[in-house]
């Protein structure tokens, strides 16, 4: 699972890992009201995944940590490090201490080095993905973080909506992606390939981006049986995945899969509760 030589890749990848996981640390020490920060910083990862979902379908770029054996699920770890933390951190910092747009730029600048950077040492390749488009993406995602968090604090309902999707979202993908690392589930919808785990989290992406749709519609309404709906639909999902051979589980899916499933469910009616409170 975990890769064993001598390549430096990974400590670039895990100095990264130490410094944003300082500043994300620093940001909860500092502020008082940190469930919005919560909220706001689990959102705009939301944002980044969502973003970067049709990049990597389409492969425009390609990490290499060299922390995962399987390359493709090094790629895909590479991923979740860089939407997941490394510039959701930063923009949750520059957010929350409201910091101006020279900051904003000063980031900006600092992302776009370390991309440099890392293609040099060539740790990081850009297929048809360009420096100039992470830099401009980055800098106006700062902005939108800010609204969002604004918009938390503001009782903003269409904000408000959007983060319920995006944090259930967030916590579903990566206990699936941790159960992936651990290779206790594949999906399989091609079966002549050489490249399997490509496709698992390409199926993945696009299965849990419906999957949140439908469980977040049923979360809002009124009628409280029609929220336990989303399970049962993926329960049956499951099964039908699982007879046409699609999904494949290794061990217990009740032991593995299905709490992977039910965890955030269950957690999305206490992000219910909570959302409400600033309504």
């Amino acid at each position: 699972m975990f890769k064993k030589n001598n390549h430096s890749n990974k400590f670039y990848y895990l100095g990264l890992i130490f410094l944003h996981s300082f500043l994300l640390f620093y940001v909860f020490c500092k502020k008082k009201n940190r469930r919005e920060i919560f909220l706001t910083f689990l959102s705009i990862v939301g944002l980044t995944f969502h973003f970067e979902y049709p990049l990597y379908i389409l492969k425009a770029y390609k990490y290499k940590t060299n922390i995962l054996k399987n390359k493709e699920q090094d790629n895909s770890f590479g991923s979740v490090l860089s939407q997941g933390l490394f510039v959701p951190s930063a923009a949750i910092f520059i957010s929350t201490f409201d910091l101006g747009w020279s900051i904003k730029l000063l980031f900006t600048i600092y992302f776009a080095l370390i991309e440099r950077w890392f293609l040099k040492l060539n740790i990081y390749k850009n297929n048809w993905w360009r420096t100039t488009y992470t830099s401009i993406l980055i800098f106006s995602y700062f902005f939108i973080s800010d609204a969002w968090y604004n918009g938390i604090r503001n009782g903003n309902k269409l904000i408000l909506k959007l983060t319920l999707n995006n944090v259930f979202h967030v916590t579903y993908m990566n206990l699936l992606f941790l159960l992936s690392v651990f290779k206790k589930f594949k999906y399989q919808p091609v079966v002549f390939t050489t490249q399997p785990w490509y496709y698992h989290y390409t199926f993945v992406k696009i299965y849990t981006v419906v999957e949140t749709l439908i469980t977040t519609y049923f979360l809002e309404q009124k009628k409280k049986w029609k929220r336990i709906l989303p399970i049962l639909i993926t329960l049956i999902s499951d099964s039908f995945f699982n007879k046409i051979n699609i999904l494949k589980v290794k061990g217990s899916y009740w032991v593995y899969l299905f709490p992977a499933r039910i965890a955030p469910h269950l957690m999305a009616f206490l992000l219910k509760k909570w959302i409400k409170k600033y309504e």
